[in-house]
């Protein structure tokens, strides 16, 4: 009776335990510094190792508000080659503005989450201004992803 105690004990901890190495369940996180653009830019993210990822969300935390506008707006795109994976737009239509040190989520696009091993990612940076000045200040975008 002991030993049946035992191997249900062992069993039941070992089948959590492999569950809880799931790699959706331990996400990964890399944080790419933007800094303050204040033209159109491309910015180098960085490249992928050896191993795909699946990404799980992207944020923005930028040290500065910009308010929700038609006429002045940024637009951000996570991009592996020409590929949108994650977008961000300024306008009220859109996301309704930047609060000043929060957490912005980015729209990841789900048919194209999945990244293969080696690509090399980029943040297009896009402003339009009407004569009011928007630009992101001190900005960095995270990416949360799990290893596929």
């Amino acid at each position: 009776m002991k030993i049946i105690l035992a191997l249900v004990c062992v069993l039941g901890l070992t089948s959590q335990a492999f569950a809880a190495l799931n790699n959706e369940n331990n996400p990964g996180m890399a944080c790419y510094a933007l800094g303050s653009p204040s033209v159109d830019a491309t910015i180098l993210a960085g490249a992928l190792g050896g191993k795909s990822i699946r990404v799980m969300s992207v944020s923005l935390v930028n040290a500065g508000t910009i308010v929700a506008s038609n006429s002045d707006f940024v637009q951000l795109e996570l991009r592996k080659g020409a590929t949108v994976v994650a977008e961000l737009d300024s306008r009220a239509a859109h996301e309704n503005g930047l609060v000043l040190n929060t957490q912005e989520p980015l729209n990841v696009v789900l048919a194209e989450r999945d990244i293969a091993a080696n690509s090399v990612l980029s943040i297009d940076y896009n402003e339009t201004d009407s004569g009011t000045a928007v630009a992101l200040t001190g900005a960095m975008v995270c990416v949360h992803y799990a290893v596929k």
